[in-house]
């Protein structure tokens, strides 16, 4: 058989979001705790039902696989996280 085609360009962008906290404090202490592990993360503010929520995000990646793997190592320190996808 010929070359095997090119896979489809994944029309989303991926994170890994580790958590969303009331207060700016309690986000940067999730932040912190990832940079321990060698996982850079950043913090964004979001409007929520009239609250403002912050996010901890590792990413965007550009493929599911990669956000998962990271994801995995999350979990394998003991954090939770969930995988967001944003269309591009």
């Amino acid at each position: 058989p010929g070359p095997a085609a090119a896979p489809a360009a994944d029309p989303f962008t991926y994170f890994v979001q580790a958590g969303a906290f009331r207060t700016p404090e309690d986000a940067e202490g999730q932040r912190a705790r990832l940079s321990l592990i060698g996982v850079e993360a950043r913090v964004t503010e979001r409007e929520q039902a009239g609250r403002t929520v912050y996010r901890v995000r590792v990413g965007p990646f550009q493929n599911k696989d990669a956000a998962d793997r990271v994801k995995e190592r999350l979990a394998g320190n003991g954090l939770d996280a969930a995988l967001v996808r944003v269309a591009r």
